[in-house]
């Protein structure tokens, strides 16, 4: 019995970080934790009289602050998963009563590789729990942003890519203050950096183009359908087929006309049911299981009157889980993947020199004349060494515009209650990215814009309609213990407003998670809208 009235005392003796005096006593190392992690901490009190405390963690559960500390609840919601790891609880057994250890957890492809006291990592110095390094990736030649190149840490899934104007802002783990930053770019030479151990910011990382000489662009043995082919044969073993989860950052943009309406940001964990070979009825069944986000983080800017407007329209940009249907690698059947599609598609093919070494296969392909189909016009780009997609574009073909004007008006819209709107032929850029980090493929990027024309035959009048999603991956994982206890629903976003589900902005949250830069031009528009004057 004494040993239950001892033990906070014992756990108190693997708390070094918690046992500073305060003027009344002892803290609470719990408590301690708790608001130290910018949570609030509450003592309840049963009819008897016994207090327990309570942690209040951003998703409004409340649970056992001792548990939290102890990484038996919330984990998703602890310091070690805020800094990159997972999270483990240790049970130490001393010969006669045990304590519980919190651990942070490294993985790597789906292994752990190291495991720290989270105590001690979290009693280092700042500096070290999370390096924020920013700056501007250009052309060496022309000085210009490099949009959307791609950044990563050597020996880590944590990554991020450069804004519109070559911008980035990446968090690094303390863990990896002294690892290699990769900076890729199609058609520019991989640069290898080496992390300095702090943080920094005005960095500029100057890229290399890669000028191809005649003998580095031929065309190759293999047909563009088979590449193809390969390419797919070889999605698990490139993309793995386990589960997993990625943390990843989504802005989404909605215009009516030239007008912004809508500005909302993101931060979510989404869950995978992994990479596989599946019939069409089995993809079917992925898409109603796979892509569950849970929402962390969401900010809304908006002019009222604008999304008003937009009427149904601007639904299409708020499902959180429906930006990763443009999967492609996930969801390759009725793409240009899918073998069942070559024969309505021409294809032409070249061989590349990889500037670090290696080749890629670039294809184009675009729907054949003829074809009663509403099919794409695109391009792939392929790793030779192991048929892995790096990256994938593509437009609505403008063979496809016969068949589309045949059936537009099957389906009528309600616009700001008027009926009889129907949609002209969109205009689309599609974009995804995938890249190699800590030696396994991972979605890293995707990049959508649809600009939308409606028309009302009886009133004669035009709407343009236009959004823009990007989605940037900033990090994932295969945890067994964090998809066990995955708690994400498919629902999230869908005719919400997401600052409303996960309650008001908290600028000390967003610091800690990588993000796109604001662009000037953006800043100034969003800055119009906070104080109503968007013109």
């Amino acid at each position: 019995m004494r040993l239950v009235c001892f033990l906070p005392g014992l756990l108190t003796l693997i708390i070094p970080l918690f046992i500073k005096a305060q003027p009344d006593g002892l803290a609470d190392p719990s408590a301690v934790y708790c608001n130290r992690m910018g949570y609030h901490f509450e003592i309840m009190r049963d009819p008897q009289g016994n207090e327990t405390g309570r942690c209040l963690l951003p998703d409004g559960s409340a649970v056992s602050s001792w548990d939290f500390l102890r990484g038996k609840a919330g984990r998703e919601f602890s310091w070690c998963v805020k800094n990159g790891y997972a999270m483990e609880t240790e049970i130490l057994d001393h010969g006669g009563y045990r304590t519980e250890k919190p651990l942070c957890v490294k993985y790597a492809d789906g292994k752990a590789i190291a495991k720290y006291d989270m105590l001690v990592l979290m009693d280092q110095p700042p500096s070290r729990e999370i390096l924020t390094l920013s700056g501007l990736v250009t052309d060496s030649a022309t000085g210009k942003g490099l949009p959307f190149a791609q950044i990563s840490l050597q020996n880590s899934t944590t990554g991020t890519v450069t804004n519109e104007e070559g911008f980035f802002r990446i968090n690094i783990p303390g863990l990896f203050s002294h690892d290699t930053l990769l900076v890729a770019y199609l058609g520019y030479t991989l640069k290898k950096l080496a992390i300095p151990g702090h943080s920094g910011s005005g960095i500029e990382i100057r890229m290399n183009p890669k000028i191809f000489e005649l003998s580095e662009v031929e065309i190759v043995a293999l047909s563009p359908e088979e590449v193809i082919r390969r390419v797919v044969a070889h999605i698990p073993a490139n993309y793995g087929e386990e589960p997993l989860i990625l943390t990843a950052f989504i802005r989404s943009r909605k215009f009516l006309g030239n007008k912004l309406a809508e500005f909302t940001e993101a931060i979510i964990e989404d869950m995978k049911t992994g990479y596989s070979l599946t019939g069409k009825k089995e993809e079917k069944e992925r898409h109603r299981l796979s892509n569950t986000p849970l929402l962390l983080k969401g900010r809304v800017i908006s002019d009222t009157s604008l999304v008003n407007a937009i009427g149904e329209l601007g639904k299409s940009a708020g499902c959180l889980g429906c930006n990763f249907i443009h999967d492609f690698v996930e969801f390759y059947h009725q793409t240009v993947l899918d073998e069942e599609l070559f024969r309505y598609y021409k294809f032409r093919m070249e061989e590349l020199i990889r500037p670090e070494g290696g080749k890629i296969y670039h294809i184009w392909f675009d729907q054949k004349k003829g074809v009663k189909e509403t099919l794409w016009r695109g391009e792939l780009f392929i790793n030779a060494s192991d048929f892995a997609l790096l990256k994938v574009t593509q437009k609505p073909s403008f063979e496809a515009f016969d068949q589309f004007e045949k059936q537009k008006y099957k389906r009528p819209y309600t616009i700001n209650a008027t009926q009889g709107w129907f949609q002209e032929m969109p205009l689309m850029d599609w974009t995804t990215t995938y890249s190699l980090r800590n030696g396994s493929y991972y979605l890293n990027t995707i990049l959508v814009e649809n600009w939308l024309t409606f028309t009302n035959p009886a009133t004669r009048q035009k709407l343009k309609f236009s959004h823009k999603n990007e989605v940037v991956v900033t990090d994932a994982t295969r945890d067994p213990e964090k998809l066990k206890n995955f708690r994400g629903d498919k629902s999230t976003g869908v005719n919400q407003r997401w600052d409303q589900i996960v309650g008001p902005q908290d600028d000390r949250f967003w610091a800690t998670f990588n993000y796109l830069p604001l662009e000037k031009t953006l800043q100034e528009t969003l800055r119009k809208m906070n104080a109503g004057m968007q013109e």
